[in-house]
């Protein structure tokens, strides 16, 4: 996937997120939660930023890995 496609996947993520998110809160009352859904649904969101980052970290490995063995086929 493209550089600009991972950031747009991030971005997308994190609108529909927070979107979500300030749904919930201005409507928990009516829906019958209390503060308890700020837990799962912050863990959802460090769980992705923690997996956006190691989808990063091993993409760019891979590409230290192809530009190495370019170099040694030289």
């Amino acid at each position: 996937m493209p550089k600009r496609g991972i950031w747009a996947a991030v971005v997308t993520y994190i609108v529909l997120f927070m979107t979500v998110t300030l749904a919930i809160a201005l409507f928990q009352e009516e829906l019958g939660w209390g503060w308890w859904w700020v837990v799962p649904i912050g863990f959802v969101f460090v769980a992705a930023i923690i997996g956006f980052r190691l989808l990063v970290q091993h993409s760019h490995e891979a590409a230290e890995r192809a530009d190495r063995e370019a170099d040694a086929q030289r």
